[in-house]
């Protein structure tokens, strides 16, 4: 997954929202060293309408924490955001033939948004 200026230029997210986010990730993320965050969905495709946020952590540190994580971590960008649909789905980072089809999706069309 590529995180070139490209990727990151095609998205849909603000640099305020993309300002706000970074210090929320390393706050609640910066404990699993193997953590990253992909943003999917509507928002990696600039043509498309829709404003939820969906988020991929991938991270076999945080999976066995993912629903704590995940409540904490939505509540968080949440409060920080405004009230907004987010979705948050944390997976173990596994070989690619391990992977589930969505995650390998996911991976696919999604762009890595931190670190």
């Amino acid at each position: 997954m590529s995180t070139d200026i490209r990727s990151q230029e095609r998205i849909r997210l603000s640099q305020d929202e993309r300002e706000k986010l970074t210090p929320l990730f390393s706050e609640y993320l910066d404990r699993f060293s193997d953590a990253t965050v992909y943003l999917f969905g509507s928002r990696v495709h600039p043509g498309q309408k829709g404003g939820d946020l969906d988020l991929l952590v991938l991270s076999q540190q945080a999976a066995p924490h993912a629903y704590d994580l995940a409540k904490r971590l939505r509540m968080a960008i949440k409060e920080t955001l405004g009230e907004q649909q987010v979705d948050i789905l944390i997976s173990p980072d596994l070989q690619a033939n391990d992977q589930t089809p969505f995650i390998r999706l996911t991976l696919l069309e999604g762009v890595q948004i931190w670190p």
